[in-house]
């Protein structure tokens, strides 16, 4: 029995501790030295390469190592019935919501404008904004989402959260749902913040259409997945003024190209899909634990579901 563990473009140092010391009794195996297929039972995956997967025939499951599971599903032979693990450890999800924070704080409070105002030697404090007057929108309320509605609410900000489907939640968020309630959602979005994850339905979900029904002079927060709020459309409501700025970690093409437009606005920020990183030692328990479940029969949790595309 052994794990492969395939996690490109990350130290693997700390994971590797935990493995060898929690699964004793494992065979841990890095990735390309898999030894024989047949042994391969669980992978630790992060890009790991395509037509792969199909090579283990006694694979029992793959765990991501993001929150996000394209990476695997965008396999086009990755075989079927195998159970895919989301991450869902809460030092990446409490990561999540102190970029949101950060961001979130950079606008709201003006100090984007203050960036701005340095490089002119300008001395021009802004008006005074409560947070309670100031309304946030997240689209994706699963448990990153949720979690960062909350956590912004908790702060004294009026949060707004949207999804596909009708959900539960607490009284601090006030919930719209489809495609009927989305446009009242985008209405009170000053902020808006983009969890969602990326599916067939997510998919250039927010286009020039979506991005007008903004108020005018919003800002957009990109932090769910590439290739959901269209790039093209965002930048021509960048030049035009209906959308004063926005911040993006995700991209249609990662790492972003040198020749894409979006490097030099001078109203857009770029960081580089870092606003949830994983904690090696605690993300890697988190997978361990999952595969104890798995050995004991029982089922693992978050389980990708091909339905709902997450």
């Amino acid at each position: 029995m052994a794990l492969l563990v395939s996690l490109t473009d990350t130290d693997i140092a700390p994971w590797l501790k935990v493995f060898q010391t929690e699964l004793s009794g494992m065979d841990i195996r890095i990735y390309p030295d898999v030894g024989d297929p047949c042994d391969i039972e669980y992978v630790a995956a992060w890009q790991h390469p395509f037509s792969e997967y199909k090579k283990y025939p006694n694979l029992k499951a793959i765990l991501s190592l993001g929150a996000g599971v394209d990476h695997i599903t965008k396999d086009p032979e990755l075989p079927s019935g195998i159970p895919i693990v989301r991450m869902a450890d809460n030092a990446l999800t409490r990561d999540m919501c102190l970029y949101a924070l950060h961001w979130v704080l950079h606008f709201h409070s003006d100090y984007y404008r203050y960036a701005q105002q340095q490089s002119n030697k300008q001395w021009l404090p802004q008006d005074f904004v409560s947070p309670r007057d100031r309304t946030i929108g997240v689209m994706g309320l699963g448990n990153i989402g949720k979690q960062i509605a909350e956590s912004l609410a908790t702060q004294g900000f009026n949060v707004v959260g949207w999804g596909a489907s009708e959900k539960q939640t607490t009284g601090l968020i006030e919930y719209f749902h489809g495609k009927e309630q989305m446009n009242a959602f985008l209405n009170k979005a000053e902020i808006l913040i983009n969890v969602l994850p990326l599916t067939d339905a997510t998919r250039n979900r927010v286009t020039e259409s979506e991005l007008r029904q903004l108020p005018q002079g919003s800002f957009v927060i990109n932090m769910g997945r590439g290739c959901i709020v269209n790039e093209s459309d965002l930048l021509s409501l960048l030049n035009s003024g209906h959308i004063a700025a926005a911040v993006l970690d995700v991209f249609d093409i990662e790492p972003l190209p040198d020749d894409n437009p979006l490097w030099s606005h001078p109203s857009v920020t770029i960081t580089p899909h870092i606003a949830g990183q994983s904690d090696g030692e605690t993300a890697a328990m988190f997978m361990v634990d999952n595969i104890r479940r798995i050995e004991h029969g029982e089922a693992p949790f978050p389980l990708y579901d091909p339905v709902l595309g997450y």
